[in-house]
């Protein structure tokens, strides 16, 4: 990931094609195929992936999550299980409510977790609708100027 700046209360990064993604509950660790711009919120609940391919975005992978935190060149954030998932065949769309309800029994979430992880979702599908940051158009440059790139190392 490359850090390119801090904007709203979030760090915006580029993601390369083909990195190396460790998902630490999980114990795997994923490539990804695509390049993306990442925004990680360092005082809300949430961090968004914009998959970029083909000329575009062509998806959007929202995570529900405590606020980020920034370790010198590192980001972390505790990963709260819901996500908010976007492309153009299917629109906007929850998943993983089955994953956090299980979770949210087998460790024992306190209610205030709870709430917090329910009012980040509300939050942010909010900011989706009304088109508010990062859902606002401020990111398009860096999303074309990724594109591009992209375009030309596929050539």
């Amino acid at each position: 990931m490359k850090l390119l700046e801090e904007r709203e209360g979030c760090l915006i990064a580029e993601g390369k094609a083909g990195r190396r993604l460790k998902h630490h509950t999980k114990g795997q660790t994923f490539t990804v195929p695509h390049a993306s711009l990442e925004v990680y919120a360092l005082n809300e609940g949430y961090t968004v992936s914009f998959d970029i391919a083909e000329g575009g975005v062509i998806s959007i992978y929202c995570n529900i999550a405590q606020p980020c935190v920034r370790k010198g060149n590192d980001v972390s954030f505790v990963d709260l299980d819901l996500d908010l998932l976007w492309n153009e065949e299917l629109g906007w769309r929850v998943v993983d409510e089955d994953e956090f309800e299980d979770n949210r029994r087998r460790l024992g979430y306190p209610d205030e977790l709870v709430r917090y992880a329910q009012r980040s979702l509300r939050d942010l599908q909010e900011r989706a609708h009304r088109g508010r940051f990062p859902f606002d158009g401020s990111l398009d440059a860096q999303v074309s100027r990724i594109a591009a790139e992209t375009a030309k190392l596929n050539e």
